[in-house]
């Protein structure tokens, strides 16, 4: 494989937890970087001996504990040592051609912390998030750009950052264990000044949710990390007031849908909308976001 400048510059940036059956699609193509770091939550499957045995040029970072997708990304941002670091879900792919097309990205504004790719999902079509700049969710759009555009907000299942402005950052903020961490940086980014950019020329495959099994537990921790990180970035940015405003309406929305599906033992729906009002009552108590069950 010919060597590109962004392969030469970039440390690949992996967290794995019982990834076997996704993660080696992600380091495959990623192989020639000057570095790939896989960070590991405390796996219980075989993917680190699978990782070991297949990629001996990884390097496997074993945390010993699972403390959350953000935490595990910074184990290995703070280890890298080169200009940029890629970070990248286990469960996407991207080419080498669409890293250096990131990286380009990164040369034709200085401004920008990281530059992310249009995202795509197989079998759904393009998977694009954004946010504008007096918003505080970001949401999805169906729009193809035309050219590399702005926003407050990109997803960080992809994104070629300055190795140094992410660091200087504090890197993710670890008191989230799951969902919105990425929300939470850009809006940190955007606070010091760094602007996110997505160059829709460079694109990247995400088999969203084949990161773990699909499970009751699984389908608990979503919501429950979901609704607890959203009243989480609401105290933080917003203040204490807003955070109750978002909790009631939280409990408004999923207290009454729990209690029906209870009664009529429609069990999906009452673990999705119960889960979301348990996160409210930990949050309230103070409980972290590793309370999860």
């Amino acid at each position: 494989m010919l060597q590109t400048p962004a392969l030469e510059e970039t440390t690949v940036i992996v967290v794995n937890y019982n990834g076997i059956d996704f993660i080696a699609n992600c380091l495959e193509p990623l192989l020639e970087a000057k570095e790939i770091i896989v960070v590991d939550n405390d796996s219980t499957d075989q993917s680190l001996a699978m990782i070991a045995e297949r990629f001996p040029s990884v390097r496997i970072i074993a945390t010993g504990e699972n403390a959350g997708n953000g935490a595990g990304l910074n184990v290995g941002i703070f280890a890298a040592k080169t200009p940029y670091v890629l970070v990248i879900d286990p469960d996407a792919v991207l080419t080498p051609d669409n890293l250096q097309l990131l990286y380009q990205g990164l040369q034709d504004f200085p401004g920008a912390a990281f530059t992310a790719p249009r995202l795509f999902i197989p079998r759904h079509g393009q998977d694009l998030w954004v946010m504008g700049a007096q918003e505080t969710m970001h949401s999805r759009t169906y729009e193809v750009p035309e050219g590399p555009f702005c926003s407050w907000f990109l997803s960080a299942c992809v994104i070629l950052c300055h190795t140094k402005i992410i660091q200087d950052l504090g890197g993710f903020d670890d008191n989230i264990f799951l969902y919105l961490e990425d929300l939470d940086l850009c809006m940190r980014f955007t606070k010091a000044g760094h602007s996110m950019i997505c160059i829709p020329e460079a694109t990247a495959d995400h088999f969203n949710s084949y990161s773990a099994s699909v499970s009751w537990k699984l389908h608990w921790r979503k919501d429950w990390n979901f609704a607890w990180s959203q009243l989480y970035l609401a105290e933080k940015y917003r203040g204490r007031s807003v955070m109750w405003q978002e909790a009631r309406k939280l409990l408004f929305m999923h207290g009454p849908k729990a209690l029906f599906y209870a009664l009529v033992f429609d069990r999906k729906r009452f673990i999705r909308d119960f889960s979301a009002v348990h996160a409210v009552y930990a949050y309230l108590v103070g409980r972290s976001s590793r309370s999860c069950l």
